[in-house]
This record gives C-alpha cells, structure tokens and sequence, in this order.
C-alpha cells in the first residue's frame, strides 16, 4: 500500500470512530436527561410524602390536645342540686 491508500483508510477508520463516539454521546445525553427527569419525579415524591407526613403529625397533635370528656369527669365536676341551691335543702 502506498501513503495515499493509508491516508485514505486512517481517514475512514477516524471517520467511523468519531461516528461512533457521537453515537455513544447522544445516547449519554439522552440517558442523562431521562435520569434527571427521573430525579425530579422522585424529589418531587419525597417532598409530596414530607407535605403528607407533617399534615398527619399535625393531625395527631390536634387530636391528642383534644382531651375528649368522659363519663367520670362528667361525675367528678358535677355538682349536686342541693349544693347549687341553699334554698333547695331547707
């Protein structure tokens, strides 16, 4: 072979080689792009389950400073009619 017919083939093999090296470049870049939008779903997942979790923290702290009344201390505080009205024990 003379160096016009290496020229000619190194030429073709770079050529072919760069093709190939845009190819894998594009499919990084695509890969890349569908991974960050996969991130953003997932973040947006996370803060959405944060915003869940805060609202039945503060669900639970409601309920629990909500002391529901029950039978006995109805009894306990309660007075009876006598005591309430001097005038009801003459």
């Amino acid at each position: 072979m003379n160096n016009n017919d290496l020229l000619v083939q190194t030429a073709r093999e770079l050529a072919a080689r760069l093709s190939n090296a845009e190819i894998d470049r594009a499919s990084f870049r695509a890969q890349a792009i569908e991974l960050q939008n996969e991130n953003d779903q997932l973040k947006k997942q996370i803060k959405d389950l944060q915003d869940e979790l805060a609202k039945q923290k503060q669900a639970k702290e409601d309920q629990s400073s909500v002391t529901p009344k029950t039978v006995t201390d109805d009894q306990d505080t309660s007075t009876t009619e006598t005591e309430q009205d001097p005038q009801a024990n003459k």
